[in-house]
C-alpha cells in the first residue's frame, strides 16, 4: 500500500486524534508547535505543518522525529501516534498484547468492510495465533 496521497480508505485516525486535541485543550496549532520538539534531534514542527496533518492534507506519512516532536508536544507516548498513523496511511491495525508478563505487538491490515464486530474478532483471531507462534 502506498505510504503517500492521503490517507488510506475511510480513516484518519492520526489526523482526528490531533483534531480532537486542540478542541479539548482549547489549543492553537501555534502553541502546539512551540512545545513540538524532537527530543532526539531538536528538529521542531511548524505550526502550517500541525494544521495540514490535523486536517488530513498531507501528502505523505508523518517521518519518525516529526511524530516524536508532536508527542513530545502533546505528552503522549509516541508509539500511540506512530500506530494511528500506521492506520492512517498503511491501513495497518496494531494491536499490543501480553506474552508471559512481556509486552509484544502485531501489525495486521484488517479487511474493509467488517462490522465492528466481525473487525473485533479479526483482531482477536490474530492476537490468538500471534500468542502461540511466540509461545
Amino acid at each position: 500500500m502506498p505510504t503517500s496521497g492521503g490517507t488510506h480508505g475511510k480513516t484518519d485516525q492520526l489526523s482526528a486524534f490531533v483534531r480532537t486535541y486542540l478542541a479539548e485543550h482549547d489549543e492553537s496549532e501555534r502553541a502546539l508547535a512551540r512545545r513540538a520538539v524532537d527530543p532526539m534531534t531538536g528538529l521542531t514542527l511548524q505550526h502550517t505543518w500541525i494544521n495540514s496533518l490535523a486536517h488530513g492534507t498531507m501528502s505523505r506519512a508523518p517521518e519518525l522525529w516529526r511524530l516524536r516532536a508532536l508527542a513530545a508536544g502533546m505528552n503522549v507516548p509516541v508509539q500511540m501516534l506512530a500506530e494511528l498513523a500506521a492506520a492512517q496511511w498503511l491501513g495497518v491495525e496494531v494491536a499490543e498484547f501480553s506474552v508471559g508478563g512481556g509486552r509484544d505487538w502485531v501489525a495486521v491490515s484488517v479487511p474493509e468492510g467488517l462490522s465492528p464486530e466481525e473487525r473485533a474478532r479479526f483482531i482477536r483471531m490474530v492476537e490468538d495465533i500471534a500468542r502461540h507462534m511466540t509461545k
